[in-house]
């Protein structure tokens, strides 16, 4: 059997050492180990991606809770009074303001009416020279239903009358009252309109402003009744459908 040749001594060559393995490359990766390279690596950007995402709605929850007021206790009260009262001051002008516009329109309509009506019957019940009548001046033998008719149309235009000066005086009630809280702090502002809200409360002023209507009401009864009697010493049948 034949021996490979001896090396002679001195000569030095390539060594080759069989035991010692060979440094891994690029290409003998195995493909199991790329897979987890990658996988991992998208792991760790979804974990990234994840945790900014938390962040930002953790900020965003933040965001929406109700801040802290910096203010006292008493300001943070007058100022909730004033938001409520201003609210509550808006509806209150504007409801009777409509209603006292409504209530001054109508009395002057109707006190026109019932002047006209009154001018109409007072020469019959006033006395002419060369007529007979009594001390004060009315003729003797008038009607009775003619003076309590023109009796009648002076208590209807004194209480439009009324009506109509209650309502000029409640409409400078609203504008004193608007004025209120102008000038000042807000504790002095809220103060001052307290106690001129608490001044409408003592004069009854809701209800008087109820009795404007029901005073215009009254207004048109009594006329109409007036109207009626004087109508029945005309015609029987007109007064009657009156």
């Amino acid at each position: 059997m034949d021996r490979p040749p001896e090396r002679e001594p001195g000569v030095t060559g390539p060594q080759i050492h069989l035991d010692s393995p060979a440094t891994p490359t690029k290409d003998s990766v195995l493909p199991e180990e790329r897979f987890v390279h990658a996988l991992r690596a998208c792991v760790t950007e979804l974990l990234q991606e994840n945790n900014n995402q938390m962040n930002k709605l953790h900020a965003a929850v933040e965001d929406l809770k109700p801040k802290k007021s910096s203010t006292d206790t008493k300001t943070a009260f007058w100022n909730t009074y004033k938001t409520i009262s201003d609210e509550f001051d808006k509806d209150y002008q504007q409801k009777y303001s409509t209603d006292l516009d409504t209530t001054l329109i109508f009395a002057g309509l109707f006190s026109a009416v019932t002047s006209a009506f009154i001018i109409q019957i007072q020469p019959e019940i006033q006395a002419t020279p060369g007529t007979p009548a009594t001390d004060t001046g009315i003729l003797l033998g008038l009607p009775s239903t003619v003076l309590v008719a023109q009796c009648l149309l002076f208590v209807s235009l004194s209480a439009t009358l009324l009506a109509a000066l209650l309502a000029v005086l409640g409409k400078q009630w609203l504008m004193y009252y608007s004025s209120a809280g102008e000038r000042g702090t807000i504790e002095a502002r809220g103060l001052e309109r307290q106690r001129k809200f608490d001044g409408l409360r003592r004069w009854k002023l809701d209800t008087i402003m109820q009795l404007f209507p029901l005073m215009l009401q009254f207004a048109l009864l009594v006329f109409a009744v007036g109207l009626s009697v004087y109508l029945w010493t005309v015609h029987h049948a007109l007064s009657i459908v009156v």
